[in-house]
């Protein structure tokens, strides 16, 4: 199963209903006709600032080749208005799978620097969050939440808070689990104001990340249980941690 997130936009604004369906169907190649696959409600997620959210559908994708997403709106006059986007699945997935062993990463934690600007370019600094590196936390036996984003280049459309939401599920469950943020970029200290000195972090190569903003659950084995790319929110990111508690 695959998380998929998307915003929709109208003539009016952000559209925030609380559900819509998406009808997923594999192409194949251009211009040949979509077999569909499933059909099921995106739900709307609000976030914690701003009024922007989020809808996600939980979608699987069994071919590789050409996809297509059509996305069906209930407008209050009982209308219905539709938009479709289409990608590529790949045959290998670029980012660590669900079910797959998490990388054994030496993440950089704050006994590695000298302080909170070496470690996010945001300006949230909560030593929990960079008391462990990601090779001790997923062999611990215990479940790990790892968030890699840079808050201070949070500019997409679909990019949040997300080390926020970290740090409050951490608040929660403290004792039950690892909870992790690893910057995108290596040097956090030196790319404020001028992102083309930035390098991208060891551990986000290592992960094969290939966007700027990603969450993952991992269970007691050091298994990937979830994955989810842009912005979660608690309620997401809770309801998959407590599956592996």
């Amino acid at each position: 199963m695959n998380r998929v997130g998307f915003l929709l936009n109208s003539t009016e604004g952000i559209v925030t209903v609380p559900s819509v369906e998406v009808s997923s169907s594999y192409v194949g190649r251009e211009g040949s006709a979509g077999e569909m696959k499933e059909r099921v409600k995106a739900t709307f997620h609000q976030w914690p600032v701003g009024t922007r959210g989020l809808y996600t559908a939980w979608l699987t994708f069994d071919k590789v080749g050409r996809w297509a997403l059509d996305i069906e709106v209930r407008e209050p006059g009982g209308g219905v208005a539709r938009t479709d986007i289409s990608f590529l699945v790949g045959e290998i997935p670029l980012a660590p799978a669900v079910g797959s062993l998490a990388p054994k990463s030496e993440s950089k934690t704050l006994a590695d620097v000298k302080g909170f600007e070496e470690l996010t370019t945001g300006s949230l600094h909560d030593p929990d969050l960079y008391m462990v590196k990601i090779a001790v936390a997923v062999t611990s036996g215990k479940p790990s939440v790892i968030t890699f984003a840079s808050p201070a280049f949070c500019a997409n459309a679909v990019c949040g808070p997300q080390v926020d939401v970290l740090q409050e599920l951490k608040n929660k469950y403290r004792e039950r689990a690892h909870f992790i943020h690893v910057d995108f970029y290596d040097n956090p200290e030196e790319v404020q104001g001028d992102l083309s000195r930035a390098r991208i972090s060891s551990t986000v190569l290592e992960w094969k990340l290939p966007s700027i903003e990603w969450s993952f659950v991992i269970d007691g084995q050091g298994r990937v249980a979830a994955r989810f790319e842009a912005f979660a929110t608690l309620e997401e990111l809770e309801a998959e941690l407590l599956r592996v508690l």
